[in-house]
């Protein structure tokens, strides 16, 4: 039996990579998983916890579709660290409302989800991504490695 938050996950992103080339689907997918995140730490700032989770909830999917869409028989070695990337970022973010502080909590994957949002829209904006998609002004070493190691236009992701 498949998980149905899942399927919407990987429907989301087929759709969106229907719309737009993938660099800027995955690009975008961060910049939701973002926003949600934002809501999360606002929310619990604010002690609004079933907001906070709902956020959370919203952000693991991102995260999860993300994971689920990953292709192994290319570039192994970036596909299992971006797994091991997702795995642990859903587990921080599962496990953020019980967290002593659950803001610092949000700060620390906000931090975690900035550096990768910011090393793809380098990615994609090397590779002529959409002009909807901000290239980071550092092109150090994590967009180097990604970008010459993993191909999300040929193959990386699948739909």
């Amino acid at each position: 039996m498949r998980n149905p938050s899942l399927s919407k996950a990987v429907s989301a992103y087929a759709v969106a990579n229907s719309a737009v080339p993938p660099l800027v689907a995955v690009v975008r997918l961060y910049e939701r998983a973002m926003t949600h995140l934002h809501t999360a730490r606002d929310a619990a700032a604010q002690r609004r916890f079933d907001q906070h989770h709902a956020a959370i909830q919203r952000a693991i999917l991102i995260f999860s579709g993300l994971d689920s869409i990953l292709v192994f028989d290319k570039n192994q070695d970036v596909a299992r660290t971006l797994r091991a990337y997702y795995q642990r970022l859903i587990v921080q973010a599962g496990a953020a409302a019980s967290r002593k502080n659950p803001v610092a909590a949000c700060d620390s994957l906000i931090r975690q989800t900035s550096f990768m949002l910011k090393t793809w829209q380098t990615i994609a904006a090397e590779r002529g991504g959409s002009s909807n998609t901000v290239g980071a002004s550092a092109k150090g070493s994590p967009a180097s490695v990604v970008g010459r190691t993993m191909d999300h236009v040929h193959g990386g992701l699948t739909a």
